[in-house]
């Protein structure tokens, strides 16, 4: 989790907002909660089931929560300007390998996602990445959140993935809006 106190003062006054409402049981800051993507690098954090397929040239993470995926380019390929002027939430990747490690760069992400569970970012926010197996089936990511506008400093959290057990186990389909619209 983000440290409150690598936040500027204007992005930690966003955060004790989002602190103090979710301590009092509301989700209205929960983008999960709300059908809508944690965005990066929240979708890196799930708690459901993930899936990496690798193919040429690119790689492509699906994630179960809320049916999200992201698309890490593996080509060489920069974003192009309406690229960068249409932020997503998954934002927009591209990789390299150094070794073993897939070094991955993202730009372009919407600044109303969230860099953990109550951290607001600004559209200054570039997310690297340093993905690598650290044993067999276990997989390390190094995330490095970088926002000159929002952090005082760059933000580090290393992720680990197990391999799915049982092998075979594959993403659900995952309904939320489904179940917002029977709310009354």
């Amino acid at each position: 989790m983000c440290s409150s106190d690598l936040l500027a003062p204007e992005y930690l006054a966003k955060w004790e907002v989002m602190r103090k409402s979710r301590m009092a049981g509301s989700s209205e800051t929960d983008p999960n909660a709300n059908c809508l993507s944690a965005g990066m690098p929240g979708m890196m954090s799930m708690t459901y089931g993930m899936e990496i397929q690798h193919t040429p040239g690119k790689v492509t993470i699906y994630g179960e929560l809320n049916d999200v995926y992201r698309r890490i380019y593996l080509d060489g390929r920069k974003p192009q300007k309406r690229t960068l002027d249409d932020p997503t939430f998954s934002g927009y990747s591209v990789g390299h390998w150094e070794g073993d490690t897939l070094v991955v760069d993202t730009v372009a992400l919407r600044e109303d996602t969230l860099l953990d569970l109550f951290s607001p970012h600004s559209d200054e926010l570039t997310i690297r990445e340093r993905i690598r197996f650290t044993a067999p089936g276990i997989l390390e990511d190094r995330i490095t959140a970088t926002d000159p506008k929002a952090l005082t400093e760059p933000f580090t959290q290393v992720r680990t993935y197990r391999k799915a057990s049982p092998p075979n186990d594959e993403l659900r389909e995952f309904s939320c809006a489904e179940g917002l619209l029977s709310v009354k």
